[in-house]
Parts: C-alpha cells; sequence; structure tokens
C-alpha cells in the first residue's frame, strides 16, 4: 500500500501571507531545514512568475537534499496557445525540477467568467499540459482548484477533470477546497464518492487533498480525507498561506503520527517546534504561544489542581511534549498552589518538601507580585529571581537611587546617573545618550557592571501596558527583552511610575546575567 506523502506549500502558498516576505536565503535556508525534518514535497515557488522565483530554483539546485523533492508550481496553459507555447509551463521546465504541481480549474463558474472559455476547452487545456511536462521527462501532480464547490455544482464535470488529469499521466490528482468553506461531513461524502468512482472505473491514479482553512476547518478536513485514503496531503508549516491560511501541518503531522497510528518514516517530529520557531524567525512574525502542540502555552499548567496531578503521576496533557520538540511550563500565578512552586523549584534543581516554610514563603511573594499586576506566567527569569529571593541568596546588583533627565531640542538627549551597590561595593555610574531615558538606563547600568560581565547584553524588545486602570495615577507593566550569547530572556518591572517600572525590569536582567555567569 502507497504511503501517505507529505506536500509542504509554505514557500510558495504560504508566501501569499499578507505579513510573509521570504528573501531567496530564507527560502534555501528553509528547504534545508524541511529536509532534515522529512517532508516529502518541497513547493519552492512558481518559476514562470518572476526572475526572483526562478533564482531561487537555481539555488535550490545546488543543494543535495536527502528526503524532500522539490516541486515547480505552475498552472494549466493559457486558452487558444499550445502547451509548449505556455510560458508558464515552460518556466517550469527551466526551473529543472522534477516535479510539477500544475493547477485548473474545476468549478464551471471560474470557467466561464474567470477563464471565458467552455468546459470543454478546460478539459484540453488540463490534457494538453500535463502531457507536455511529461513528455519533458517531469513528474506531475495536478491540482483541481474549487474541487469541492465544482463538485457540489456538477459532480459529472468534477469527477471528468479527475479521469483527464489521471488519463494525461498526472501521478497525483489533489482535490483543493480553495475558498475554505467545506465541512467535514461533506469532505467525507465527497471523498467517498470519488473513491467509489474510481475503484468503479478501474483507475488507480493517486488522490490527494489540499485544504484552505477560511472556516477553522483546514486540520480537521485534511484528517478526515487522510481516513478515507487519501495518498497526499498538500499543507504549510505554521499554517501560513492567504487569507486565513492553509491547513497547518504543525498540527497534521502529530494528530496523525501519534494519534492515528500513522507511520511516516522519514519525519523526524521532535524537530516539529525548532522547525516552527525557525519559521516564525525568518518570517519575522511573532509565534502564537497558543498554537496546538507547538505553541509556548501548549503544555503550560496555571492551576495548582493541575500542577498537583502531575506531579503524583496523572496527566492534563494529551501527548508527552518532548515528542514534538516542545517542553512543559508551570506557570507561576495567584491561582497556582503549593504544587506549581514544588515543580518550579524542581526546574532549577531544589527539592524541598511541601510543608517547607519557603514554599509558602514563595507562594505569598508570587500572590502580591500578581496582584500588583506583574503577570510573570512562565517567565523563567522571574522565576529563578523569586527562588533565589526565597533562598536568601546574595543579589549581586542592587540600586540605591537613580536619577534620569530627558530633554528635547534638535536632537532628543537623555542622561542617567544610578547609585548601586555591586557585589558589596557601592558605585556611582552615568551616561548620556543621543536618545530616550530607557536608553541611558541601560548604557548606565551596563557600566555599572562591565567589570563583571563581559559578554554583551542586548536590549530586543520593550513593552508597556496598563495593569491597574486609575486614569493618571495607572500603574505599568513594563516587560523587556534581552539577548546574550545567542539566548533571549524577558523580565517585568511593575509601578505607577514608569521609569521605575523599566529600571526593575533591567535591573532583574542584568541580575541574572550576574548570577548565570558564576
Amino acid at each position: 500500500m502507497d504511503q501517505l506523502k507529505i506536500f509542504d506549500t509554505l514557500l510558495r502558498d504560504g508566501c501569499q501571507s499578507a505579513e510573509v516576505n521570504f528573501s531567496i536565503q530564507d527560502k534555501i535556508e528553509l528547504v534545508k531545514e524541511m529536509d532534515t525534518f522529512g517532508i516529502d514535497y518541497i513547493e519552492l515557488g512558481w518559476p514562470g512568475a518572476n526572475k526572483k522565483e526562478m533564482e531561487t530554483f537555481h539555488e535550490a539546485a545546488k543543494l543535495t537534499l536527502t528526503t524532500s523533492t522539490l516541486v515547480a508550481f505552475g498552472s494549466t496553459r493559457k486558452k487558444d496557445i499550445l502547451a509548449e507555447e505556455d510560458s508558464n509551463l515552460q518556466g517550469i521546465i527551466k526551473s529543472k525540477a522534477r516535479v510539477a504541481c500544475i493547477f485548473g480549474k474545476t468549478w464551471k463558474v471560474h470557467i466561464e467568467k474567470q477563464l471565458s472559455t467552455t468546459p470543454e476547452k478546460n478539459l484540453e487545456a488540463i490534457k494538453d499540459s500535463i502531457a507536455f511536462l511529461k513528455e519533458q521527462g517531469l513528474e506531475v501532480f495536478y491540482d483541481l482548484e474549487h474541487f469541492f464547490d465544482g463538485y457540489k455544482d456538477d459532480k459529472h464535470y468534477a469527477l471528468q477533470c479527475i479521469d483527464v488529469a489521471s488519463n494525461a499521466g498526472a501521478s497525483y490528482v489533489i482535490p483543493c477546497d480553495t475558498n475554505g468553506g467545506t465541512l467535514p461531513g461533506e469532505v467525507r461524502e465527497i471523498m467517498r464518492e470519488v473513491f467509489a468512482y474510481l475503484r468503479a472505473k478501474n483507475n488507480e491514479v493517486k488522490i490527494g487533498a489540499h485544504f484552505h482553512n477560511d472556516s477553522g476547518l483546514g486540520v480537521a478536513n485534511s484528517l478526515v480525507a487522510i481516513e478515507e485514503g487519501v495518498k497526499m496531503i498538500q499543507g504549510t508549516l505554521n499554517g501560513l498561506g492567504e487569507r486565513t491560511g492553509n491547513a497547518d501541518l504543525c498540527q497534521i503531522l502529530p494528530n496523525f503520527l501519534l494519534k492515528m497510528d500513522g507511520e511516516l518514516p522519514n519525519v523526524r517530529l521532535e524537530k516539529l517546534s525548532a522547525l516552527s520557531a525557525k519559521i516564525d524567525t525568518l518570517a519575522n512574525m511573532k509565534a502564537d504561544p497558543k498554537r496546538p502542540f507547538i505553541g509556548k502555552n501548549a503544555f503550560s499548567h496555571k492551576g495548582g489542581i493541575h500542577v498537583d496531578a502531575i506531579n503524583k503521576g496523572a496527566s492534563y496533557e494529551h501527548i508527552d511534549p518532548s515528542h514534538v520538540g516542545n517542553k512543559r511550563d508551570i506557570i507561576l500565578s495567584d491561582l497556582g498552589g503549593k504544587a506549581n512552586i514544588l515543580e518550579v523549584l524542581k526546574k532549577f534543581g531544589v527539592t524541598i518538601e511541601k510543608h517547607d516554610p519557603k514554599v509558602t514563603e514563595m507562594l505569598s511573594l508570587v500572590e502580591e507580585m500578581e496582584k500588583a499586576g506583574y503577570s510573570m506566567g512562565t517567565l523563567p527569569v522571574e522565576q529563578f529571581l523569586l527562588k533565589e529571593k526565597v533562598e536568601k541568596n546574595a543579589i549581586p546588583l542592587k540600586i540605591k537611587s537613580w536619577e534620569i533627565r530627558s530633554e528635547q531640542g534638535d536632537d532628543e538627549y537623555a542622561e542617567c546617573s544610578i547609585k548601586a551597590t555591586v557585589e558589596g561595593t557601592e558605585k556611582v555610574a552615568s551616561s548620556r545618550v543621543v536618545g530616550g531615558p530607557i536608553d541611558a538606563a541601560f548604557q548606565t547600568m551596563n557600566e555599572l557592571i562591565s567589570d563583571l560581565h563581559k559578554s554583551p547584553i542586548k536590549l530586543t524588545n520593550y513593552k508597556v501596558a496598563i495593569v491597574k486602570d486609575q486614569a493618571e495615577k495607572s500603574a505599568v507593566r513594563v516587560y523587556i527583552e534581552f539577548s546574550k550569547e545567542n539566548e533571549t530572556f524577558g523580565t517585568v518591572g511593575v509601578s505607577p511610575n514608569i521609569l521605575k517600572a523599566s529600571i526593575e525590569a533591567i535591573e532583574k536582567g542584568f541580575n541574572f546575567c550576574l548570577l548565570t555567569a558564576k
């Protein structure tokens, strides 16, 4: 029996996301990552579209891939010309890809209104385009655009499109839910009818499926199609794609492998979370913490009852996080109990009894901080520093007083001076910068610890939110993100004074660096 094949169209269909613009180098890097992960087919782009797309194929041709095959995308020939005269099909050939995936119309309303041609001529275009590419030595996959809508409109014609494509030499024929509006029950019924039709005609062409997510059902529809016997699933890692995106392979793959007892020998599922993060980085997108399986919150636990159960061997997790390269996070909050505290301490190598006074003290501190608006959640640095405080460990940097001035003229200037104790020694430092007060405070604190910490620390993100809405007396929560030696971490400060909250967060970041450098 033919095994299910995974076809990723991130680098073509995914690039139609409004916020995504991969460079050639980004695409090459992602091809290598997907090959290592174990994707069977990578649709690299539409080589007939522009020079950049063609250049990407030429660069990718230099790679030595072990599991993946590159696919060139295109459409059936334009009406009233020969296939060999079509620049789009010629582009596929010039790309040097071994596999072509072309699409054509299935829904009569598109044939008549968009193409201004007849259903019969559309069938001729499907046949001619596939046959031409086959003659050039390519394997051809055929995407039936708007198949499900077309099937509901005219079942006979939609099935005729499958016949023509398979008879012309397509090795896979892929019904597409291009509008993303089909329900799982409809998918099941239509796919069963398609397979019954093919069996009656002794047509052994392999069927795939391609679903968009406009109704939030791309993953569900894909899994239904797999249950019904399709041999290829097209989708995108992270679910990227035009409008609301494509069926998300980051959800399809773990569901198929871990819950449907599927087999994909090439897929290294434990690399899924890292691959997803890589895509976010290159797409310059902030990761959604609520993503199933791979999100930061996918295996986070806030309720004390949940954490207590986990500690006792029971589970509030539907899979082992490590199967998809993710990890469990325990959220410290006023909703959590002693079990949360014990689990967090265990993460830092501290074993302690539940009734130890330190646990009660740490829980009280968490409740106070959460009430004040810290919302530490799963921030490892905040958890680490809280543990240090409860254990009464010496904090290397303690600010005693600070002053910040900011002035606006032709340029913006800021000056900060800080008096602090650093490893028990009193120090004073100041900085004047062309910029704002946060920059000045950051540079001043850098100066204070320069003798102790040689690795450069960068401030990479700064966010402010109101946590207590009391008009002009509102308190703010400042979140600051730092990077050091390829490590990224965040800290929080809370105060009605935005500068005080900012300095608190910066001080915590520098203390973490000093404590962990020892």
